[in-house]
């Protein structure tokens, strides 16, 4: 019986051994992912549109998509809107939370700024 415990104690060991290597091991390889740098995955402050919904105080959706638009050679903020306010689009330099604040107001005036 003492040697069917040792050898079921060495095959344990031996087991609980192997996966610590190989959990240890897995853990300070270089993952390919993680070897790029942030300029070659592409990651930075040159978005040009953006997505904002959510939903208002009075429980109505609203949705705004953000992007710039070049008119005459000059780069302009605009906002394509639909909420309790209506639809549409305007040209503004206001906030996201600003235009989410307008569209959620059903009679509120959304106007071009530019």
């Amino acid at each position: 019986m003492q040697t069917i415990q040792f050898s079921r104690a060495i095959t344990i060991g031996i087991a609980f051994s192997s996966a610590a290597a190989l959990s240890i091991f897995l853990s300070t390889s270089v993952s390919p992912v993680l070897s790029k740098t942030v300029d070659s995955i592409g990651m930075g402050n040159d978005e040009k549109e953006f997505i904002f919904s959510g939903k208002c105080d009075n429980g109505q959706t609203y949705r705004l998509l953000s992007y710039e638009k070049v008119i005459k050679g000059q780069t302009f903020s605009q906002y394509d809107y639909e909420g309790p306010a209506g639809k549409g689009t305007v040209k503004t330099s206001a906030s996201p939370r600003t235009m989410s604040v307008r569209v959620c107001r059903q009679m509120a005036e959304i106007i071009d700024d530019h």
